[in-house]
């Protein structure tokens, strides 16, 4: 007698919502964008869901998680919001959902100093890597 094992979703959607973490959208706020590197920026949202990594979505009338969210300096986050979204971080060459994740983790595993230094370290070679590291001078 074979047994035959029940077929599940891939990515069930969770039941509730990822609870808010005190403190990280303001240490989001203390990054350099992750599009030019300036120094003053908003937290911006990633909406569009990537069940890969662990990001289903939003709900209607609710933002994406925290954990989503990325620092972009205004100019760029209104430019997020007024394109479609997925276009939006391809044409600045930026998984959204793979640096938000590598973000949380940092500001989840170190002290704020170290988890701040080593997300601006990773922010800054990111816009290395897409030759838009921006001079000292329009800083």
């Amino acid at each position: 007698m074979a047994f035959q094992i029940a077929p599940r979703p891939l990515n069930p959607i969770p039941s509730k919502r990822p609870q808010k973490r005190k403190g990280y959208l303001s240490w989001i706020h203390t990054l350099p964008c992750v599009v030019t590197g300036q120094s003053t920026v908003q937290a911006a949202h990633v909406s569009f869901a990537s069940p890969w990594h662990g990001h289903y979505g939003r709900g209607k009338g609710t933002k994406a998680p925290d954990r989503f969210a990325l620092p972009l300096c205004e100019a760029e986050h209104t430019r997020q919001h007024s394109m479609n979204e997925t276009a939006y971080w391809s044409s600045v060459g930026i998984n959204p959902h793979e640096l938000a994740n590598t973000l949380f983790g940092l500001w989840s595993d170190y002290e704020e100093y170290e988890a701040t230094e080593r997300a601006t370290s990773r922010i800054l070679s990111g816009l290395a890597a897409n030759d838009r590291l921006p001079s000292r001078d329009t800083l």
